[in-house]
């Protein structure tokens, strides 16, 4: 009887050896190798977001408008390009400005290439006088041409036209982000590479500045 029992025993544990293993009696190890780290996700701030001591590399912000001259809020509304074209217009408006106000306080009563127009006519009844002569009209058209011609140099800062227009992939009507608004005809003793950095930022925000000024006056 005791030899039965011995060998039931022995079968029995032969037997457990080849059971198979259930998930709670699993034993896991931790895997070997470089533990995966999670990247940082840097939050990115509209343009729109952005103060204007930022964009445009802060040129015309100035005393007493520390954060930047924008009355009306038009950058809260302008992406990086449409940026650039509200510079270019408020650039262009401002020496348009500035080259009106010596003509209101001269034409009035200098005009050289016109010695027949009366020196007491103002406004509108002196450009209708000027229209009047045949000089005049020449004068006019050769003004328009000049202004175009002068237009024209600008197209190259335009994007080339595609897509649809209206949709958000359409380059119509906007400018390069890679120029530097204004810079139609770079000449004379205060463009880019003549002065430092520094200096050039300083000329660029007080050409807006002035202009500025003119278009209130």
């Amino acid at each position: 009887m005791f030899a039965k029992t011995a060998i039931l025993a022995t079968l029995a544990a032969s037997a457990s050896a080849f059971t198979p293993t259930t998930p709670s009696m699993a034993i896991s190890f931790p895997k070997l190798g470089k533990a995966k780290t999670a990247k940082a996700v840097i939050p990115t701030v509209p343009d729109e977001d952005k103060p204007l001591t930022e964009r445009l590399g802060g040129v015309g912000v100035s005393k007493p408008f520390a954060e930047g001259f924008d009355p009306l809020g038009f950058a809260t509304r302008a992406d990086a390009q449409e940026m650039i074209k509200y510079r270019e217009a408020e650039l262009k408006h401002g020496r348009v400005a500035m080259l009106a106000v010596p003509g209101f306080l001269l034409s009035e009563d200098f005009h050289p290439f016109f010695p027949n127009l009366p020196k007491w006519e103002y406004g509108i009844f002196a450009l209708q006088d000027t229209l009047e002569q045949s000089s005049g009209v020449v004068g006019l058209a050769g003004a328009i041409l000049a202004i175009a011609a002068f237009e024209a140099r600008s197209f190259k800062a335009w994007e080339v036209p595609e897509g649809t227009p209206g949709s958000e992939a359409s380059t119509y009507f906007k400018m390069k982000t890679d120029i530097v608004p204004g810079a139609t005809l770079p000449a004379g003793p205060w463009t880019s590479d003549k002065l430092s950095p520094e200096e050039f930022a300083g000329k660029q925000t007080a050409e807006l500045n002035n202009g500025r000024l003119a278009m209130i006056a």
